[in-house]
């Protein structure tokens, strides 16, 4: 109890020192790129408007912005209402404090995640693994843009930790934050999903009942943030709205990093619907791939998220460098017990993006694409090598 109550405490003085220095020390952090868009959408909440008005939200947005109309551009957030619900606290601040806010927040998300992923490291390295993660470059855009993947980076560094260790509670928090952005996230929840339907034990048990009474929770509180929100997200997904810009969502696509869209420009049309083909043969490949191993990754929660999350920066044709922060996980988890060959592979993987990509700009997201490849072979080698030994073994045992 008295250790509760002394971190509520802590976290009441670090939230007033944040809000401090979001509303009295000038940074110089960017409020007008990505972060524009949950900063509108959380305006629009605290004005009344319901989060997925587009119209209303880019009347809003246009009046207090002092953009001249010919210059004004509203970046749509794509992301469902309980994300919106829980950072609704950012209208209630001018766009530049907000930004400050948000910066600190995904830093604490970063820390907290590093936190939970290096669980069990001896203290030194434990300590040397923060501002190692801090300076890998994604993290580092990010941080700069105000990208909204650090929720999802926690989510899974949470269950990284909370499934081995069979806690319902953190197990619930993982799995919801994954789902603040879908296309990361999606494989990742029927993940969790299947590992706790094949577990049968009481923890999977409890655990299914309380994400899917979460869930149930989650969409019942996104109604007062938008009464229409199940037709008109999937509608803003799917451009099939005349009020959601299609064409402009779509052309971001042309800042792609990832490895269908890399393949459609480079021996076919460049399309996305190339893409899209392309990435239904690397999951199907995958799937065939993993399925090799499949009883060890079913027994061994953090091989088959790691496998997941891969299979999911392959495949997803719809992804930027900053959405590769997601391979800090896979490193962090293969650092331990791996061999020293591994671990400066391991250590290449970690280095080279951030080099690749402060030297060449864009051009360097190649590398995040290879190091993406390697580290989904040296999961299947991990996962290969805990398929053989018990074979092994009992080979052994029955001469």
């Amino acid at each position: 109890m008295k250790r509760n109550l002394v971190i509520g405490f802590l976290v009441v003085i670090l939230a007033i020192l944040m809000v401090t220095v979001a509303l009295y020390v000038r940074t110089d952090i960017p409020s007008n790129q990505d972060f524009s868009g949950l900063y509108y959408a959380d305006l629009a909440l605290v004005h009344g408007i319901q989060v997925y008005d587009i119209p209303k939200i880019e009347a809003l947005a246009f009046q207090v912005s002092n953009v001249p109309a010919d210059k004004f551009q509203m970046p749509r957030f794509l992301y469902p209402p309980w994300y919106i619900l829980s950072t609704f606290y950012l209208g209630w601040f001018s766009m530049d404090a907000a930004a400050t806010l948000w910066f600190e927040i995904n830093l604490i998300l970063l820390f907290l995640s590093i936190w939970f992923l290096t669980d069990g490291w001896p203290g030194r390295l434990r300590l040397i693994a923060f501002p190692l993660g801090l300076i890998f470059l994604p993290v580092i855009g990010s941080l700069t843009v105000g990208q909204f993947v650090f929720p999802v980076l926690l989510g899974v560094s949470i269950l990284m930790y909370a499934l081995p260790n069979e806690h319902v509670a953190l197990t619930v928090l993982g799995t919801v934050l994954t789902t603040f952005k879908p296309h990361l996230g999606a494989l990742l929840v029927l993940s969790v999903l299947g590992y706790l339907i094949v577990s049968r034990s009481n923890f999977g048990q409890r655990a299914l009942r309380s994400i899917i009474l979460v869930g149930v929770f989650l969409i019942a509180i996104s109604f007062p943030a938008d009464s229409h929100w199940l037709i008109r997200y999937p509608s803003l997904l799917l451009g099939i709205s005349s009020n959601y810009g299609q064409s402009e969502n779509a052309a971001l696509c042309v800042k792609c990093a990832n490895l269908p869209i890399s393949l459609s420009r480079w021996f076919l049309d460049g399309s996305l619907s190339k893409a899209a083909l392309i990435a239904l043969a690397l999951l199907i490949a995958l799937i065939g791939l993993f399925f090799l191993v499949r009883f060890a990754l079913l027994k061994d929660s953090d091989l088959l998220l790691n496998a997941t999350l891969i299979t999911t920066l392959i495949i997803s044709p719809y992804l930027f460098n900053y959405d590769f922060i997601l391979l800090l996980i896979p490193i962090a988890i293969l650092l331990r017990d791996s061999s020293l060959t591994r671990k400066m592979i391991l250590s290449i993987c970690y280095l080279v993006p951030t080099l690749a990509l402060g030297w060449y700009g864009r051009a360097g997201n190649i590398a995040l694409l290879i190091v993406t490849l390697i580290l989904a072979v040296l999961i299947f080698l991990r996962a290969k090598s805990q398929v053989d030994v018990p074979a092994l073994t009992a080979y052994n045992t029955n001469n």
